[in-house]
């Protein structure tokens, strides 16, 4: 690319970040948040609107930067330009999300599905009808621009999942296998679920809100998602946040995790209910014990306490290593949090050293479509950033 169209394209991405960052604005805003010539705005806007990206329409009254006795000119997305689509084949559900370039979920279908373990092809089956169903809901004037899967495991760059142990799976082309099944030749990647809830969580947040953050999804598996400086860390090979493998202990409650003692066999959807039932519970989902938890059940409140101890010497951990300023809680056992959180927070000060600090601790409100919302989410990101493949010739 000649450097004229680079510096166009890249000043292009952070008109379009602004106006999603900041909602609508005017040409002259924008020249003086970015430090352009209004001229250059001017043309860079209207190639954008050729490009049918942004929006411009007249305000009555006065607006700022407008010129005197003129109405006022806001700029602002176009969210009938994109549709971005993430499915998210979880443990126990297939859920479906679909946002615009004003990166709103308008559309959103989560469903229980129960695959037997292992069974890749009846995952990717009964996926492939609900996105195909799904699909045709869309409205014909807002396009499909690109499709994110998620999945709980490690997914390499190429979008093989090479490990999922709460699903079975091992060394699985679940993007390849998804896409051909679609019959869909355009934008498809792939996503780790704590990596889609992360980013479902920080592009819908100020960048200062989010700059240093922890997001941590708690499900059968935990995984995290690390953000530094505003941007998600992955890591050389697109691994970074196997947080629920760090090793706590000998034995953890679930016999069935990938590495026993570590932090999810500690506080996993699986460890949490096979303590209940160890310490005589009764009940096989989180219902039931949160059920068990309000009418006082002493194998709950034991089970409860105990889980609290672990995911607070789990979190101190984290805090040493990453020294985040805010920790996101996501899933579905993070409504346990609620539960204890004074005793969890007990436990993450007895298991931290000075200088370290309590960060703000918070569980999402986003809900059960968070990781489809999140896979969405990635793909409208790359969207609206630089491409540095375009720009530079290679990722740098």
């Amino acid at each position: 690319m000649s450097m004229p169209s680079a510096v166009r394209h890249i000043n292009e991405a952070r008109i379009l970040d602004s106006l999603y960052r900041n909602g609508a604005t005017t040409r002259a805003d924008l020249a003086r948040e970015l430090g352009l010539m209004r001229s250059t705005v001017g043309n860079l806007i209207a190639n954008l609107g050729e490009q049918g990206l942004v929006l411009e329409r007249e305000v009555s009254g006065s607006t700022p930067g407008a010129r005197a006795g003129r109405p006022g000119q806001l700029v602002q997305l176009n969210p009938a330009h994109s549709t971005f689509v993430g499915v998210d084949m979880g443990v126990g559900h297939l859920s479906v999300a679909a946002v615009d370039l004003m990166g709103h979920c308008f559309m959103s279908q989560s469903v229980p599905f129960e695959s037997p373990f292992g069974d890749v092809d009846h995952a990717v089956d009964a996926a492939a009808q609900m996105v195909q169903a799904f699909i045709r809901k869309i409205p014909p004037a807002q396009p499909l621009r690109g499709i994110c899967v998620v999945v709980p495991g490690l997914i390499d760059r190429s979008g093989i999942v090479l490990r999922a142990p709460v699903l079975g799976w091992n060394a699985v082309p679940i993007q390849a296998l998804l896409s051909a099944k679609l019959q869909w030749n355009g934008v498809f990647t792939s996503e780790n679920d704590a990596n889609a809830f992360a980013a479902a969580e920080l592009y819908s947040r100020t960048p200062s809100a989010s700059s240093e953050a922890l997001f941590v999804y708690l499900d059968a598996g935990i995984g995290g998602g690390l953000v530094a400086q505003g941007k998600l860390l992955r890591g050389q090979r697109g691994y970074a946040g196997e947080i629920g493998h760090i090793h706590l202990g000998e034995e953890g409650f679930d016999p069935a995790t990938a590495v026993q003692g570590s932090f999810e066999s500690y506080v996993g959807r699986n460890a949490v209910m096979a303590r209940f039932k160890h310490h005589g519970g009764v009940g096989a989902s989180l219902a039931d014990l949160v059920a068990a938890l309000e009418a006082q059940v002493p194998a709950a409140l034991r089970t409860i306490t105990e889980w609290a101890w672990w995911l607070g010497r789990g979190m101190a951990s984290l805090i040493s290593v990453f020294d985040p300023g805010r920790i996101v809680l996501g899933g579905p056992v993070a409504v346990l949090y609620l539960q204890v959180q004074t005793e969890v927070l007990d436990s993450i000060a007895k298991h931290l050293v000075q200088p370290f600090s309590l960060p703000s601790i918070e569980v999402s409100s986003l809900g059960p479509d968070a990781c489809a919302i999140g896979a969405a989410m990635t793909l409208h990101h790359d969207l609206l950033s630089i491409d540095e493949q375009l720009v530079y010739g290679s990722s740098k």
